[in-house]
Parts: structure tokens; C-alpha cells; sequence
């Protein structure tokens, strides 16, 4: 039985494992440091720490949506380290077991797509559950690392 955390893109349902996740935070800005690459939207400092915020719009190919009094970090914890990314919404949570969540089809996955994990039925409802792990690969995670130092000693 996995327990699913329900948000929201762009009008559209999304999921991640309770397991997966840090922790739901209100947004706030971000710091936007000039030379991020483009996947990362920028980084939220969270009880003094830079986490680095997942442009997951632009990986779907959603559409951006307004900042809301809804709108939340959805931070998850990474074999590399945290990160996050923007929801408009929270949906709640919900249970599956093995006959409700079904592996992501390998002929539906684009290109760098495998951030998605599986398809979570909730009701009469499909969720796509994503991946924290699969979001950034090593590389990215090598700059992005790379660009928090960069920004640390400018802070000092």
C-alpha cells in the first residue's frame, strides 16, 4: 500500500510518494541566481537551507499559472539531496495498492521523461505519480550543487 500526495499543475492532477517527500511549504521568492540552468527555477531557502526548485512546468510542457494564496513548495528528499517544486494546489492524500497503480507506459515516455513513476488510480480519477529521484540526473545535480557553492561564497 503506498499513500499518494495529490497536487496540482497547470488545472492538472500529479502524485508523490508521502515516503519520497520533506515536507509542504507556503511559497515565498525564491533567489535567482543570473547563471541557473534552465531547469531550475531557482532556490528557496527553507530553515537556512538553499533547495533547489524543479522547473516541472517546463518538463511537462504546462503552461505557467499565477501565484495564489494555494499556491505551495512541494519539497522531496532525493538519493542526490532535497529539492522542490511549485504546485498551484494541494489535493490531499489517498491509499493505493498494487491493482490501482499501474508502471507508466515505456511507449508514452518523450524523451528524459522518466521522472514519471506510475499511474495512480484514485476514484475514478488517474494521477501521475512523479519520481523525485529521476527528476534531475547526476550532471544536473553536478551544477546545481555547483551553483549553491557558488552562491555560498558570495554570502560570505
Amino acid at each position: 500500500m503506498k499513500e499518494i500526495v495529490a497536487f496540482f499543475l497547470s488545472g492538472k492532477e500529479y502524485g508523490i510518494e508521502v515516503e519520497k517527500m520533506q515536507g509542504i511549504e507556503n511559497y515565498r521568492d525564491m533567489l535567482l541566481p543570473p547563471d541557473r540552468p534552465e531547469y531550475v527555477m531557482g532556490f528557496v531557502v527553507i530553515r537556512g537551507e538553499k533547495i533547489p526548485v524543479v522547473d516541472i512546468k517546463k518538463c511537462l510542457l504546462l503552461p505557467p499559472a499565477e501565484r495564489t494564496v494555494e499556491t505551495k513548495y512541494i519539497v522531496m528528499r532525493t538519493s542526490y539531496g532535497k529539492l522542490a517544486l511549485v504546485s498551484d494546489g494541494l489535493g490531499g492524500i489517498f491509499k493505493v495498492d498494487g491493482a490501482n497503480a499501474q508502471n507508466f507506459p515505456p511507449l508514452a515516455q518523450a524523451k528524459r521523461a522518466d521522472y514519471m513513476d506510475f499511474v495512480a488510480r484514485c476514484g475514478t480519477d488517474l494521477v501521475l505519480v512523479l519520481s523525485p529521484d529521476k527528476l534531475l540526473n547526476a550532471e544536473e545535480w553536478k551544477k546545481v550543487a555547483e551553483l549553491v557553492d557558488n552562491m555560498e561564497d558570495e554570502d560570505d
